[in-house]
C-alpha cells in the first residue's frame, strides 16, 4: 500500500464540496508545504515558499497540488490548469490527507480542480 502523505490541499469532488478562498474547512494542516500560510490565506507568502523550496521527489507532488490550488484561488486559471494537467500526466498518484481525515489520491484532486476551473 502506498504511503499516505499529509499536506494542505483542498478536498474537491463528490461529498467534499468545492474548494474556494472563503472555505478552508477541508484543509489538512502540517508543518510543511506552506500550510500555515495557506491556512491563514496568505497566498503570496505560501506561493513564495512553495516556489523557493527544493522539495525532495516524494514531496514534489504535494507542493504542485498546493501551488495549483493557490493559482486557482488567486485568479491564475491557466497556471492552475497547467499544474493540474502536469499532475495527471505524471506517474505519482499518492494519497494526500485532507483535514476531514479523508485520504484522496492527488490525481483525483487534480481532476476535480480542473472540473471546478471548467477545463475538464
Amino acid at each position: 500500500m502506498k504511503k499516505i502523505a499529509i499536506t494542505i490541499i483542498m478536498s474537491l469532488g463528490l461529498g467534499y464540496g468545492a474548494a474556494n478562498a472563503n472555505d478552508l474547512s477541508s484543509l489538512a494542516i502540517t508543518d510543511d508545504m506552506a500550510t500555515g500560510k495557506m491556512a491563514s490565506r496568505d497566498w503570496s507568502s505560501a506561493e513564495a515558499e512553495l516556489v523557493q523550496t527544493d522539495f525532495n521527489a516524494k514531496n514534489q507532488i504535494f507542493a504542485k497540488v498546493n501551488l495549483a490550488y493557490i493559482y486557482s484561488v488567486t485568479g491564475r486559471k491557466e497556471k492552475a490548469i497547467a499544474l493540474y494537467n502536469e499532475i495527471l500526466e505524471g506517474r505519482d498518484n499518492s494519497f494526500a490527507m485532507t483535514l476531514s481525515g479523508s485520504p484522496r489520491k492527488v490525481k483525483y484532486i487534480a481532476k476535480d480542480g480542473l472540473k471546478l476551473l471548467g477545463s475538464l
